[in-house]
């Protein structure tokens, strides 16, 4: 960077509840027998049309990339998410 230059300290992070994938390190595996839920996934999301489509584009393409994956259920609930300001939150999660 150039002397005198002064870097932006606002940065823009992509939205998750957790930096790393937590299903990499499920020591059980899933079952695809439709019966039994082994493990869950959690999404979140504000209470806006895009932040919901973004939320679908995320379970979506989570799915997608675990085929191996069956659904078992779903739960959804709004509530406060504390982050730099407390604001309600859609938070769903996905048992497999």
């Amino acid at each position: 960077m150039p002397e005198g230059e002064v870097r932006p300290k606002i940065q823009m992070f992509e939205q998750r509840l957790s930096a790393g994938k937590s299903e990499d390190n499920w020591k059980s595996k899933c079952n695809k027998t439709g019966t039994g839920a082994m493990h869950v996934k959690s999404f979140h999301c504000k209470l806006t049309g895009e932040a919901l489509e973004f939320l679908d584009k995320q379970i979506n393409e989570w799915l997608d990339a675990h085929p191996d994956y069956e659904v078992k259920f779903a739960t959804s609930t709004v509530g406060d998410w504390t982050g730099k300001l407390k604001e309600p939150n859609l938070i769903v999660q996905v048992w497999v």
